[in-house]
């Protein structure tokens, strides 16, 4: 039995979740489901697989309640038109007014909320109550890591949710990674939006206080966003103008990350960060905070990369000199990265749809 199963996401561009939503689609598709994805935005450029619907091209460009209810009234046509078994909803959910019309006259098909960070209020929307209501029907909860199932249950007493993984195409990764790239020098990199919540120009600060610098080893920051002239001020106030390096994104990063030293992660809180594996595909150990959620699922300790003390930007400076320092525990975490993350493979995640699609159909 197969199921018609509809992706509503926002955009399928710009980050994490969106770029999990196109590798979810290929994966269902593989399992013989019919999928279509609905964006409620014209914004698509990330892969995927199945039938798009792109109600962003039906907005007007106005933020009026008119303007918003005419999309939601073409969401509600489209739905209906499709009449899918399941929806799995990965729209952030942080309006309550919103949620609850759309609960009330527009879901009516079997539905899950897709979790895709530790910060729970995007996708239960205050006050608590409310959302016990919305989604006490809900026919599950998807969270991204095993950390945020633990709480959604904690908080909100559901029993519905279950923990599945981003997938990773390791092979589509190695391909790509192996394209050339003029790299003469040592690096380390960290990848991220230049948003607050990354904390790169703390990140700078330890590095500048670290001994990579005196060893010629350069901090790469790969990402745009409007914080790119604060850390330009940082970079000019420590004089680390030839030490560090602000990247734009790349189309193809894994390069990049392949002739890396390490990966370094310093961010406040993640859902499932998705750079961590993929710099380990590419055969790159990893030096990352133990924030939630994440890292403590991806990073096994000195076997892949280090853990260390989250928000202690001193303990992330010992990390990073330990990773180039100790050159044993450099060649164990780069020679077991890559088969540190199979468990991540698209295969194996493929597996854990079909298992949880099959409890569905059992019940």
């Amino acid at each position: 039995m197969s199921y018609k199963i509809g992706i509503l996401i926002d955009r399928l561009n710009g980050g994490g979740a969106e770029r999990a939503a196109g590798i979810i689609s290929k994966l269902l598709s593989e399992l013989g489901h019919k999928i279509f994805i609905v964006t409620l935005f014209d914004d698509v450029a990330y892969p995927y697989q199945g039938k798009l619907i792109n109600l962003g091209k039906y907005k007007t460009g106005s933020r009026s309640s008119l303007s918003k209810y005419l999309r939601y009234k073409k969401l509600h046509t489209t739905l209906k038109a499709e009449n899918p078994d399941l929806i799995l909803d990965f729209r952030m959910k942080d309006f309550p007014l919103r949620e609850k019309l759309l609960n009330r006259l527009v879901f009516k098909y079997p539905m899950i909320n897709m979790v895709r960070s530790y910060r729970l209020e995007w996708y239960f929307p205050k006050p608590k109550k409310l959302a016990q209501h919305l989604y006490a029907d809900y026919t599950g909860i998807i969270t991204v890591a095993k950390e945020i199932k633990q709480i959604v249950q904690q908080q909100y007493g559901f029993g519905n949710v279950t923990a599945i993984p981003n997938a990773i195409d390791i092979k589509t990764i190695q391909r790509k990674a192996n394209e050339s790239l003029n790299t003469p020098e040592e690096y380390i990199i960290a990848v991220g939006r230049n948003h607050p919540v990354k904390q790169f120009e703390a990140l700078i600060l330890a590095f500048s206080k670290s001994n990579l610098p005196k060893k010629g080893i350069k901090l790469v920051i790969m990402g745009d966003g409007y914080e790119s002239e604060v850390l330009k001020n940082r970079i000019r106030q420590l004089n680390l103008q030839k030490q560090v390096q602000l990247l734009a994104f790349q189309t193809n990063p894994f390069p990049f990350l392949k002739h890396a030293k390490f990966l370094v992660l310093s961010s406040k809180y993640e859902g499932f960060p998705n750079v961590l594996v993929e710099a380990l595909a590419c055969g790159t150990p990893v030096v990352a905070f133990n924030c939630s959620s994440g890292p403590s699922e991806i990073i096994q300790q000195e076997k892949n990369g280090l853990l260390v003390e989250n928000q202690n930007f001193k303990a992330l400076t010992n990390g990073m000199n330990r990773m180039i320092d100790d050159r044993a525990l450099y060649e164990q975490c780069k020679g077991f990265a890559l088969e540190s993350v199979a468990c991540f493979s698209m295969e194996k995640v493929k597996q854990l749809w079909k298992q949880y699609l099959t409890g569905l159909k059992k019940e």
